[in-house]
């Protein structure tokens, strides 16, 4: 019998248990690391996450505080002049970010406007050097607040607080020329203002001239740029280029919207003037008309004095190709084509006023003062008068009606401010009816009673000495009679003036009043610093 000696393979066992260990050991290790990497990928997304949308809120409430009716408004603040020596920037900070943390560019300072000067044609803002993209600024205009920039505290929400929002600044200049990568206008010089018209960009020709001053009118592009830091140190930057869309003025005191051959019809001695109501001067040029379909001027002693301009070619079936139909010996003024007005409708009031009347006769038959509300079909017995008592331009009275009959010798008072009359016209044919000199405003500025209507129904108005509106009411049919003088502008569907009727428009109306229109966002990126 053979017998083997196995003590060679004794502890073989223990070394297998150790190899297994030790790679189940390595195995365990690589996946704690694999574990944490993840979560530290996950932990740098999510405050880059963080500190991106920080940044985004951070342009959001400065892009909201630049409109003057916001509480906190920074309208007076906003940059009016392109950067220089002087003040041309606005920072808004958060708290605990002073201004001394703007322009501190040591290693430990994160908090320091390094996209600037990229921001800047060369040289064109106080000496700063430029630096092509992808280069970090490394120094700003010479001085602190005050010299080339001024400061605001923010208001978001928990702003005060030991733990605001991880936005920390947001700066706001007016935009020129070479204020990205690619000039707005290669035409044009690099340190010339952008401007925007509501559908692109524009370049003013030189520095002296206001955006308001090109054609079509345009406002000023700011550049929002908004940096966040998170306290675990990610840093993101956010900048949009933003502009109110202008308001521009229009210039004609009778306008029809209709396109067919009866759209704007002047006869019986009807004559246009110009006029204005800040100055009271009254000229015999600037009574502008026009329409989108044909003009009819006829009889001895009617005259538009002032351009007569129509949209008719190619529309319609009307004698001449400039759209005006003239007999009797009528002036109509200077003549030319224009483009189709596309005007916008006023909308229906929203809650609608009550439809109902007065039962068994007028709803005022004596004198009194109408408070600011909603009414039904509104009546004005002969003889009486009722008030309706304004407010500012910027606020004015609101008075809503379904409709609104004024019976000869009776008369309607607007006094003490703006008052805006929106009629809602529902199952009327005849929702405004003005007999007589039935409308005294007695503030002698047709913007304080402006009327309200989109429907297509009818319109009659008997001026008066006193009778200073604004009618807009582009889907209408409006006749002026009586031998009377109305003061400030109609836009209707059609319009036709008899009896000597004379229109002065008000050349104030074609001036912009305030612009309330929210900032639009004309573009926005991610910047690398």
């Amino acid at each position: 019998m053979t017998i083997t000696n196995r003590r060679g393979e004794k502890g073989i066992s223990l070394l297998f248990a150790m190899f297994t260990l030790l790679l189940v050991t390595a195995l365990a290790m690589g996946m704690m690391y694999t574990s944490s990497t993840e979560t530290s990928i996950n932990s740098n997304f999510k405050a880059s996450e963080t500190a991106y949308f920080a940044a985004r809120a951070g342009v959001e409430e400065v892009r909201d505080r630049m409109l003057p009716a916001n509480p906190n408004t920074l309208n007076a603040q906003l940059p009016t002049t392109m950067p220089g020596p002087a003040t041309g920037a606005l920072y808004v900070l958060a708290n605990g970010v002073t201004a001394a943390n703007l322009t501190n560019f040591s290693s430990s300072n994160r908090l320091v406007d390094d996209e600037l000067c990229h921001d800047w044609g060369p040289n064109s803002f106080g000496g700063m050097t430029y630096y092509p993209a992808n280069v970090r600024c490394t120094s700003l205009p010479a001085g602190g607040a005050g010299t080339w920039f001024t400061t605001a505290p923010s208001v978001a929400p928990f702003a005060a607080s030991a733990n605001p929002l991880d936005y920390k600044w947001v700066r706001v200049t007016l935009k020129e020329n070479d204020s990205a990568a690619y000039l707005v206008d290669p035409g044009k010089a690099g340190t010339n203002q952008v401007c925007w018209d509501g559908i692109s960009e524009k370049v003013v020709p030189n520095n002296a001239t206001p955006c308001n001053a090109l054609s079509p009118t345009a406002n000023p592009v700011y550049l929002v740029t908004a940096l966040a830091v998170t306290p675990g140190g990610a840093r993101r930057m956010v900048q949009q280029e933003i502009s109110q869309t202008p308001i521009g003025g229009f210039p004609y005191g009778l306008f029809a919207t209709g396109r067919g051959c009866g759209a704007l019809n002047l006869s019986g001695g009807s004559q246009t003037f110009g006029w204005n109501s800040s100055t009271g001067v009254t000229s015999m040029t600037g009574g502008n008309v026009g329409s989108n379909g044909n003009m009819s001027f006829g009889g001895n002693g009617t005259a538009v004095h002032g351009s007569s301009s129509s949209a008719i070619n190619g529309i319609g079936n009307c004698n001449q190709g400039n759209g005006i139909t003239v007999s009797g010996g009528a002036n109509y003024g200077s003549p030319s084509n224009i483009p189709i007005q596309n005007l916008p409708t006023p909308p229906l009031p929203n809650p609608l006023p009550p439809t109902t009347g007065c039962q068994g006769g007028y709803c005022y038959n004596s004198s009194q003062t109408v408070p600011p509300g909603a009414y039904g079909n509104v009546n004005v017995g002969a003889g009486s008068t009722i008030t309706l008592t304004g407010g500012p331009s910027n606020n004015p009275s609101i008075y809503t009606m379904n409709s609104i009959t004024v019976a000869g010798g009776a008369t309607v008072v607007i006094t003490g401010g703006a008052v805006v009359l929106n009629i809602a016209g529902v199952h009327q044919q005849n929702p405004i009816s003005f007999s007589g000199n039935s409308i005294q405003n007695t503030t002698g500025i047709p913007s304080n009673f402006v009327i309200n209507y989109g429907g297509t129904n009818n319109i009659s108005l008997s001026g008066g000495s006193g009778a200073y509106a604004v009618i807009n009411a582009p889907n209408a049919n409006i006749t002026f009679t009586g031998n009377s003088n109305f003061y400030g502008q109609a836009i209707g569907a059609t319009i036709t003036t008899t009896g000597s009727t004379n229109f002065y428009y008000d050349q104030s109306l074609n001036t912009p009043g305030p612009n309330n229109n929210a900032f639009y966002e004309i573009s926005m990126r991610e910047l690398a610093y």
